[in-house]
């Protein structure tokens, strides 16, 4: 069973990274219509006059890893004065920005690579980029989750590569 602390801070961890792209979303003259949790994560229903060009698309993806990652900066900072929990809640936040960088399936590098590759080479590219490299990272993933699996017992990354791979054709 996951430590209550854990639960809490994964959840504030979840809720800033998701607020960095509210905030990107609302930058860029959009409005969010509302949050929805689901199996893949949670997707923002964003609400706009017009679409978002490639590159707004494209940093509106890396604004959760962002704040995820400034963050984690700054509950490191707080754990050098003591804080408790700081140093769980850094591990937390880092672990998901860097995460959500991979550039497979649903994950905000995925959608950031995505909209480079569908403004030079077209949305076809996109989708079949990210099919390719959801893939080669879960299959990593996968190899990784074995050996880790070997060596201690430990299968997150496998759940991680499975997850990659049920999740594929999801868009988060």
């Amino acid at each position: 069973m996951a430590s209550p602390k854990l639960l809490v801070w994964g959840g504030v961890a979840a809720a800033v990274h998701e607020l960095g792209h509210v905030g990107a979303i609302r930058l860029l003259g959009g409005r969010v219509d509302g949050l929805h949790l689901t199996g893949v994560g949670a997707v923002i229903v964003p609400r706009r006059a017009r679409l978002f060009s490639y590159g707004e698309e494209c940093l509106v993806a890396l604004a959760g890893p962002a704040a995820s990652v400034l963050l984690a900066l700054g509950a490191a900072a707080w754990g050098q004065f003591g804080g408790g929990d700081a140093y769980l809640l850094t591990g937390i936040s880092l672990a998901l920005g860097v995460f959500n960088l991979l550039p497979a399936g649903p994950l905000d590098g995925s959608r950031a690579l995505g909209a480079l590759v569908a403004w030079a080479a077209g949305p076809d590219a996109r989708e079949e980029l990210n099919r390719l490299l959801t893939l080669v990272v879960a299959g990593g993933l996968a190899g990784l989750g074995l050996w880790a699996l070997r060596e201690n017992g430990n299968f997150t990354l496998l759940l991680c590569a499975g997850w990659l791979l049920a999740n594929r054709g999801c868009e988060a």
